[in-house]
């Protein structure tokens, strides 16, 4: 019988201490103590996507306050912020029970962090990176004020490049201190940039055109190994101010903007999160953004092929059902249309009551022109489109396929009657039966195409001065 109650003793013991690793495991509580602060209220924030969302508050007494709740946060980097503009970044890992002190005159140089070693170790490699960023402005300047010294420019350089290998012994050490899913170390890595190789080494001098074969596989080199620092699978990555800046340089300012590229690319770095939902929806949803958002000509190929490819394949489970009608019906209206694929043809009735086909349009270049008599842009447009357009550049073969999306018989023949545009090809379709709303996305006039001779989709949604820069580029292109 004592044995039993001993037993039942020791059990009762386990389950409280398991009761206290999991209460433990399942709170956070930050202690704030802020010198001299005169503000009342300080809050606590996490970064996603280059912004702050707010996860908790506190009233402060004397400068001193509690972040505190029964769960834990998600680890990442936070933010401290007043309402006075002040604010300082921290770290959290999985030590979630810390407390912290400084001076909002100087943040960086003055906090102390007790109860949380990477939260204390990513302080130390801010202060690190300060220190080291005003020695690197100081290198930049003094290189500058000695730009035709030669002897000095390499002593700037070299001084340059032991600053950079500094900053990467410092991480290799953080590496070393802090493995084993440590997030202090994985940051710190964010901050890096790839080491390109110097490939003048592997290259022979005897290389036609060795210094732009050079320029080439440094390029891709960095191309290919930009992202090597970023875990996709760790979606604390996604709750640092960094992650978001790196995506917009390497999609902006690295890939070629074609739609091809940021297809390959896109899908490249999503498919490496696929084990993550959140970091998947994620980048998922920002390749999207990007190709939408983007003002270059032919980027919504990219759009439709990514949104075919995990919204409209049913792989986007957190899309609501508006969110993938929406997704569904721009793809419909662009797919047909997009540069480099041969516009769908269109048989059409003259006003004479004969038809036309836009494929039976013999020209070296044909401008497709969607209007209407009573569109108050389309009276500036078209007959624009013929004194500034088609008399300038008919002689050399270009035609205009001019197709009123109106069925006002009257009003659009009296239109071309009053502004002589008898040079047009001029054609409707009063019975809607071409479908040439979907096929070209006209919901709106004017709307105008240039197609080639085989009447491939050079460029779309143009202007007057765009259509005439277009031509004159293309005829360049093929008198050379």
């Amino acid at each position: 019988m004592k044995m039993k109650k001993n037993f039942i003793t020791i059990l009762c013991v386990g389950i409280c201490l398991l009761s206290s690793v999991t209460s433990k495991a399942q709170k956070y509580n930050i202690d704030v103590n802020l010198i001299g602060c005169t503000d009342s209220t300080a809050y606590l924030a996490h970064y996603f996507d280059g912004r702050i969302f707010a996860d908790d508050t506190t009233q402060l007494i004397n400068g001193k306050g509690l972040f505190s709740k029964a769960k834990q946060l998600d680890e990442g980097i936070y933010v401290i912020y007043l309402p006075s503009q002040k604010y300082f970044d921290l770290l959290i890992g999985k030590d979630q029970e810390f407390a912290i002190s400084a001076d909002p005159v100087s943040f960086i140089e003055t906090i102390k962090i007790t109860g949380a070693k990477e939260s204390e170790a990513f302080h130390s490699f801010q202060k690190f990176m300060k220190a080291q960023n005003e020695n690197s402005k100081k290198i930049q300047e003094a290189y500058k004020a000695n730009k035709d010294n030669e002897k000095e420019k390499e002593k700037y350089q070299e001084a340059y490049k032991q600053a950079d290998e500094d900053v990467r012994a410092y991480i290799q050490k953080l590496n070393q201190d802090y493995p084993n899913g440590s997030f202090v170390s994985k940051f710190a890595q964010l901050t890096l940039s790839p080491k390109v190789p110097d490939f003048s080494k592997e290259i022979p001098e005897s290389t036609p055109d060795r210094d732009q074969e050079i320029k080439k596989k440094s390029y891709l080199y960095n191309k290919d190994h930009y992202f090597d620092y970023v875990d996709f699978t760790d979606n604390r990555f996604l709750r640092t101010p960094i992650l978001k800046n790196k995506l917009e340089f390497f999609y902006e300012k690295i890939l070629v903007q074609s739609p091809d590229t940021i297809v390959k690319e896109a899908t490249a770095i999503i498919e490496k999160s696929r084990s993550d939902q959140e970091f998947f929806q994620y980048l998922v949803q920002y390749s999207l953004n990007y190709a939408v958002k983007s003002k270059i000509m032919g980027m919504d190929a990219a759009f439709v092929s990514l949104a075919k490819k995990y919204y409209l394949s049913g792989e986007a489970n957190w899309a609501d059902s508006t969110l993938l009608a929406n997704i569904r019906e721009r793809v419909i209206k662009l797919q047909y249309n997009l540069i480099g694929m041969k516009a769908q043809d269109l048989k059409m009735e003259t006003p004479e009551g004969e038809f036309v086909r836009l494929h039976e349009v013999e020209a070296p270049f044909t401008i497709l022109y969607f209007w209407e008599p009573e569109c108050g842009h389309c009276k500036t447009s078209t007959p624009k489109l013929k004194t500034d357009i088609l008399d300038k550049y008919k002689q050399m073969g270009v035609k205009v396929f001019a197709v009123c999306t109106q069925n006002e018989k009257e009003e659009w023949e009296n239109f071309i009657a009053d502004k002589n545009l008898f040079d047009f090809i001029n054609c409707y379709d009063p019975h809607y039966q071409t479908n040439f709303r979907i096929y070209y996305d006209v919901f709106s006039t004017p709307t105008i195409y240039l197609l080639d001779k085989d009447k491939k989709i050079i460029a779309k949604r143009l202007d007057i001065d765009t259509l005439k820069t277009f031509l004159d580029h293309e005829l360049e292109n093929k008198t050379n």
